[in-house]
Order: C-alpha cells, then sequence, then structure tokens
C-alpha cells in the first residue's frame, strides 16, 4: 500500500495574489472578511491578514486578522489585574478573525480519516506571532471575539467558537463573556522553547 502524500502547508502576510475565490465558511462574516474586507483592512494598515495555503499555491484554506487594540485595565479578571502594571487600559492585539475554509477541511479529512486541525494550527501560529512581535512593540494580552453564529448559521453546521477558544487557555471577560483573553505571559510559558 502506497503512502499518502505528505501535506505542506504554508502561512504567510497576506498579498493582492492569493485568492479566497473558493473560500466557503458556515459563518457568513468569515467567508466576507476574507472575500470582501480583508485587502482593505491591509492596504489601510488596520489589520494584519495571514493566510494559509498549500505550499506553491495561492489559494486561501485558512487565515486569521491581527490588530492593536486596548482594553479598560478595570475590566479585566482579577487574576490578570494581579499580573499587570496598573495603568488604566491595557495594551493587546485582537484576532479579528480566525477562518477555515470548510469544503477544503472535509476533504483533507475523507482523504486522510481524521480532522486535519487546521483552526488548531492557526490559533498556535498567531499565538507565537503575536508573542514574538509583543518583544518589539508591548502587548500584554491576546484578545478574541467569539462570534455566536445565528440561528441560521448554526443550522447550516455553524458551531459555537467559544469553548474552542476556552479550551486552548483563553478566559472570558466578566463584562461581556464573548470576548475571550490570554495574557502573552502564558503564552510565554506554552511555547517557552520559541
Amino acid at each position: 500500500m502506497q503512502e499518502p502524500a505528505k501535506l505542506s502547508l504554508v502561512i504567510a502576510p497576506w498579498t493582492k495574489e492569493h485568492d479566497a475565490t473558493q473560500f466557503a465558511s458556515n459563518l457568513a462574516s468569515i467567508k466576507k472578511y476574507i472575500q470582501e474586507q480583508a485587502h482593505r483592512d491591509v492596504s489601510s494598515y488596520t489589520s494584519s491578514v495571514f493566510v494559509l495555503t498549500e505550499h506553491g499555491d495561492m489559494v486561501i484554506r485558512g487565515y486569521y486578522s491581527l490588530s492593536s487594540i486596548s482594553l479598560v485595565f478595570n475590566e479585566l479578571p482579577g487574576k490578570v489585574q494581579k499580573k499587570l502594571p496598573r495603568y488604566p487600559e491595557t495594551s493587546g492585539i485582537l484576532l479579528g478573525r480566525l477562518g477555515v475554509d470548510r469544503d477544503y477541511s472535509q476533504k483533507l479529512q475523507k482523504d486522510s480519516g481524521s480532522k486535519p486541525r487546521l483552526g488548531e494550527l492557526l490559533l498556535a501560529n498567531a499565538q507565537i506571532r503575536c508573542l514574538k512581535n509583543s518583544r518589539d512593540v508591548g502587548s500584554a494580552l491576546l484578545v478574541i471575539d467569539a462570534e455566536m453564529p445565528s440561528d441560521e448559521e448554526q443550522k447550516n453546521g455553524a458551531i459555537d467558537p467559544l469553548p474552542f477558544y476556552t479550551k486552548y487557555g483563553f478566559v472570558p471577560l466578566t463584562a461581556n463573556p464573548r470576548r475571550v483573553i490570554k495574557t502573552m505571559r502564558a503564552i510565554a510559558e506554552e511555547y517557552k522553547t520559541i
């Protein structure tokens, strides 16, 4: 029996040459962002977008976006406040969007017999990238707004992303439980070999 070919994936900054026309998602906002908004955010320096492709291919199979954010210190959980300086606001990096091409993921799962875990790959890459960048421009937190899928999106297979993020150590804010955070200190501890 022949061994399946190894998949070679690349995560790189979005460019105009990348192709998002085939990107499919059960969340309309994820699909719309990469197809219609990402190029504007990148060209206006509002966000940086990083795309997952197969090596040598420009078709986008997944992506995430990063931008700057500040959070009111008093809205942070007490455990987090104890580890940070007491400025009125705390710096962070917002992981604004993270999406995987549904059809591509399903194809990989069918071909390999196991879940490809592309979302985990993108989240790990984002955390490492944020950690490295926070050494140049201080950022105490990685922040994610976990968008709740609409009833219609849920009927079409979309799942709530909040449990995905909390599984990987992100903690909800009390004032806004859909916004989750993770300290750079916690990320540094997880990825201390980097």
